[in-house]
């Protein structure tokens, strides 16, 4: 499963979720989103048994998915909305034609757990 942002400062890009991924905006997490609304350690994503789950890390401003503030951890399907701060993110499997506004023309590996597509996380 992945997420291809589309919106935000990584608009463009696929992010792989292979492994524990933490976003925020401290320089530790695999996926950084430099935006005041966004917590340090903003939220957690990792793959479950049947695709991809996200956990809101107690952050101020909230993970929401489909326009719903989620509290805890919440599994994600094909097609789910994800907004972290001013960045969105749909849910995608990789099977299709790609993402609406995404670019697949190159990939860089960040840590084994990650790959976002079209370039590296600032």
């Amino acid at each position: 499963m992945r997420l291809g942002a589309i919106s935000g400062p990584h608009t463009g890009r696929i992010v792989e979720v292979h492994g524990e991924l933490t976003v925020g905006r401290d320089p530790s997490c695999v996926l950084r989103l430099d935006d005041p609304k966004v917590s340090r350690r903003h939220a957690t994503l990792g793959p479950t048994a049947s695709g991809i789950a996200i956990r809101d890390e107690g952050s101020l401003n909230g993970t929401w998915v489909n326009d719903l503030r989620i509290a805890g951890s919440r599994d994600l399907v094909v097609g789910d909305r994800v907004r972290i701060g001013g960045s969105e993110f749909i849910v995608d499997d990789g099977r299709g034609d790609g993402l609406p506004g995404t670019s697949t023309t190159a990939a860089e590996p960040l840590d084994g757990r990650t790959v976002l597509v079209g370039g590296a996380a600032s």
